[in-house]
């Protein structure tokens, strides 16, 4: 079973009366499966598809400008000089290249348009991989998101913007932050993601409720599946 609480010292809010974009940030399917759950993804951004796409990777890509993001995928190479994979590609290679260019231009699109972003990057892993419940390990992936942030603030001063931070663990925020943490629990883990996938098909259901009551949208139904909708926009 799963329940959450927000741990939002530096009170940040959703204002869902102003025009905004919802842009899942990782750290694989989870982020946009959730946005797609709670009718927040109305299109194909570049990191929605990517495993393991860690904040220090999202860092490396803004400040290299996607140079490298889409691998050679017409000699079946799907992991990038990022060192993460682009998983879900379309079975036909150039229209998976095509398809990512418009990905790419349209983040370009969202981020520089004068409207409010919100992040979400999700630790779906922790339910079903021992090394993702580290401490060392959750310490450095938020120290990484903080230096993204940091490289966010410094490329898009003007941007107005809030990471919806999903982890299984409570960090120290600091007062520049504009980082929300939805600090989540569970009674049952896993060993491996083979025996967790009623649990995590709940968890992913958790997490669109939860972003669903934040922004007031309608849930879909969890019946969604891979198809068109992924790879043909």
């Amino acid at each position: 079973m799963f329940s959450y609480r927000f741990h939002n010292p530096n009170y940040m809010t959703v204002d869902k009366q102003n025009y905004y974009h919802v842009v899942p940030f990782g750290h694989r399917c989870t982020s946009a499966l959730a946005c797609k759950y709670a009718n927040l993804r109305h299109f194909s951004l570049p990191f929605d598809w990517t495993s393991p796409l860690f904040p220090d990777k999202i860092k490396s890509v803004l400040e290299n400008n996607f140079d490298g993001f889409i691998p050679d995928v017409a000699n079946n190479q799907f992991v990038n000089r990022y060192n993460f994979g682009l998983a879900h590609f379309n079975k036909n290679a150039q229209k998976g290249i095509e398809e990512y260019n418009r990905r790419i231009d349209r983040f370009r699109w969202v981020i520089n348009e004068p409207s409010k972003k919100y992040f979400v990057y999700i630790n779906e892993d922790y339910v079903y991989d021992p090394y993702y419940r580290t401490d060392i390990l959750n310490d450095y992936n938020f120290a990484q998101m903080l230096e993204l942030e940091h490289v966010i603030r410094k490329m898009y001063p003007q941007m107005d913007y809030t990471i919806l931070y999903f982890n299984f663990k409570q960090h120290e925020i600091p007062s520049h932050s504009r980082i929300l943490n939805i600090v989540l629990n569970t009674d049952t883990l896993y060993e491996n993601e083979d025996s967790s996938a009623t649990s995590t098909q709940n968890f992913r259901d958790l997490c669109g409720k939860i972003l669903s009551t934040l922004f007031e949208t309608n849930m879909e139904s969890n019946t969604w599946v891979y198809g068109e909708d992924l790879y043909n926009n």
